[in-house]
């Protein structure tokens, strides 16, 4: 493999579905405006950009080209700008093969390579055979003999397979009851909601009046409202249909080294997690799952899918929140469950509650003189107060020796699971009204994907935010701390 090679021409193909899934929301949002307003110029500046585009995929798939040089996957690409990628064998720490739909019609794979501090985009092959697959990745994982006096032999050695050691499957079941309580469907309806602003483009006069000499009895209100209903039915739908297909046939696998998840209906993935970039864990509870006592398993991982900051990896898609410990324990024993301690002291119970009515109670008068019923916004104000309550029943915090255990919620209930060693820095901020109280917000972050995580209680007494600072940073001067931080604050 020491010639370069190209890869299938599927791969210019799926450079353009690429482009275009990435801006698919822009596109029917232009796509309804544009052709509304230019009379149908827009169609054709659309088929201008797209033709512009399988161009650029042809000449993108042309450039590409990668071969195994000696120690290195070595990749050249770059339509302009020329990019030459060399990875050693020694930094790989991932090989991952995905089936895209695309992929699969056509009998070819997805190869990803993950190194310890290198992008993974930039170590993409999009479209090879699975046989040119499985040599590639059997030649990146020889490695030289490395063992004194054997600096002669210079034969590679491959790796063994890894054992599996524990499997989680997602049952049917359990996948059609993960789809009808997704929580998608809201932002799903939003987007639908501001395609829908745009109907009045395209819904004249004429077919309002053709829909109410059809459907006799109709008017303004029903047909907002059955226009409401249809939004929502149509966001369920696609909601549903999403949870089917990123989550079928779901298995999580333990070996010594990693974990390994399978999932997909169409597009068939295939994630590794090392153990040594796992950062944190989180348990999420939708406002739907939570009732039935479900929820979602994350794990943060530092480099996974470096393009997107906070980028987090479905441990679990669905799972009962009395079952977690004994997942935990089977697949990262590491990650403990400290029984929670710590909580928001009562005398701000009421700041929980009015927090989220701030922006409401500015917006009712606004909305009261400029709307005909905007004082029906007011509604809201018990509905967000127990919200509110909600949140100050939820904050929780824990640590033992080794782990941080914070529970918060904003609409969903979250439970992360911090290791004292992975948090990049504490945030410990106070406002003047918080000054008077005693109390302060606290916040740690970990790495996850090409930025970080949060996780963040508000209103936690001074003292309790002290001891965890003192916690995570391994020292027992408290009172020096608590000195520095009334005069001149902590230094991280």
């Amino acid at each position: 493999m020491s010639e370069f090679k190209r890869q299938h021409p599927v791969a210019a193909i799926t450079r353009v579905l690429d482009l275009i899934r990435q801006n698919f929301i822009t596109i029917i949002i232009l796509l309804f405006i544009g052709t509304s307003n230019t009379e149908g110029y827009f169609l054709y500046f659309l088929m201008g950009g797209l033709g512009v585009a399988l161009l650029g995929g042809a000449f993108g798939w042309w450039v590409f080209k990668y071969r195994v040089y000696e120690d290195e996957l070595q990749i050249r690409k770059g339509i302009v700008v020329r990019n030459k990628l060399y990875l050693s064998k020694d930094r790989i720490q991932v090989i991952d093969i995905t089936e895209g739909l695309l992929q699969r019609m056509f009998g070819l794979v997805k190869v990803e390579v993950k190194t310890a501090g290198g992008g993974t985009e930039t170590a993409t092959i999009s479209a090879i055979s699975r046989e040119e697959a499985e040599a590639l990745r059997t030649e990146l994982r020889k490695r030289k003999n490395s063992f004194p006096g054997e600096d002669a032999l210079t034969e590679n050695t491959e790796e063994p397979e890894e054992e599996v050691l524990g499997t989680w499957k997602l049952s049917t079941k359990d996948l059609v009851f993960a789809a009808f309580t997704s929580g998608n469907f809201g932002l799903i309806a939003s987007i639908l909601g501001a395609i829908s602003g745009q109907l009045d483009q395209v819904i004249n006069e004429e077919t309002i009046e053709y829909i109410y000499e059809a459907a006799p009895g109709y008017s303004n209100v029903t047909v907002i409202a059955t226009l409401v209903i249809v939004i929502i039915i149509v966001s369920w739908t696609l909601s549903f249909l999403g949870v089917i297909f990123n989550y079928s046939d779901f298995r999580l696998q333990k070996t010594s080294k990693e974990l390994i998840i399978t999932t997909g209906l169409l597009e068939r993935k295939h994630i590794t997690v090392p153990y040594d970039r796992i950062q944190a864990v989180r348990f999420v509870e939708g406002i739907i799952r939570q009732p039935f006592g479900y929820g979602m398993v994350y794990v943060e991982s530092a480099g996974f899918d470096q393009t997107q900051k906070g980028r987090s990896i479905v441990m679990a898609p669905f799972m009962a929140s009395e079952s977690l410990s004994a997942f935990l324990t089977e697949f990262l024993p590491e990650y403990g469950e400290p029984a929670f301690e710590i909580s928001p002291p009562k005398n701000v119970l009421f700041r929980y509650i009015r927090r989220p009515n701030y922006l409401l109670l500015v917006a009712i008068p606004l909305l009261w003189l400029l709307l005909d019923y905007g004082w029906l916004i007011g509604l809201l104000v018990p509905l967000l107060g127990y919200l509110g309550w909600l949140r100050y029943k939820d904050a929780a915090l824990a640590v033992d020796e080794s782990i941080l255990r914070m529970r918060y919620r904003v609409l969903s209930r979250t439970v992360a699971i911090v290791k004292r060693n992975r948090i990049q820095n504490v945030d410990l901020t106070k406002n003047p009204f918080q000054i008077r109280k005693n109390i302060q917000n606290l916040r740690v972050t970990v790495a996850s994907g090409a930025g970080g995580m949060g996780f963040e209680l508000a209103d936690i007494n001074d003292r309790d935010c002290l001891n965890i600072y003192n916690w995570v940073v391994g020292t027992n001067d408290y009172d020096s701390l608590k000195e520095i931080d009334a005069g001149q604050g902590i230094e991280e």
